[in-house]
């Protein structure tokens, strides 16, 4: 009886070989987020963002790149309430981690005030946005990081986004 590989071609014996990859590199991985992120491919830049915490999860960064692109070039404001906590908490996990650049923290005052004070909501969870705020201006900030961040973040009629980037130009 003659087999036929996939070709539909005829072979002697047919093997059937599973390679286990090795664990992919998440440096690899966070640059093809990156990579993505910035062709406006939210989806899958949130899932290997994803892929990057699962196979290492010590990377701070990564927590603020997959928020960024939870925001899918939206502004917080327009968010469902679970977005809006679900972007805090990753923010939140980047500073627990021991990202103390002033970017994370200035990223979190601003989701934080355009959802909470753009839509007139009073009480929410603390840390405030002032307090965020203060934290972040007692930090070392990449000023090109935040610049970058800016740049990314629709919101130019939120008054804090606007006195910031008044500042920093």
């Amino acid at each position: 009886m003659a087999n036929y590989d996939q070709r539909n071609q005829k072979v002697d014996t047919q093997v059937n070989v599973n390679f286990q990859s090795p664990s992919p590199d998440p440096f690899v991985l966070l640059n093809q987020g990156i990579k993505l992120l910035e062709a406006k491919s939210y989806q899958q830049a949130i899932d290997v963002f994803e892929t990057v915490l699962a196979v290492d999860s010590s990377i701070s960064y990564t927590y603020c790149y997959l928020a960024l692109a939870l925001l899918k070039g939206r502004r917080p404001k327009i968010l469902k309430r679970t977005e809006v906590e679900e972007i805090d908490q990753l923010l939140n996990a980047a500073t627990e981690m021991g990202d103390l650049d002033g970017t994370v923290q200035w990223f979190r005052a601003l989701v934080r005030d355009d959802y909470y004070n753009g839509n007139r909501i009073t009480k929410y969870p603390p840390p405030s946005v002032i307090d965020i705020v203060k934290t972040a201006l007692s930090c070392n900030v990449d000023i090109a990081r935040l610049l970058a961040l800016l740049a990314r973040l629709p919101m130019s009629d939120n008054k804090l986004y606007a006195t910031l980037v008044e500042q920093l130009v």
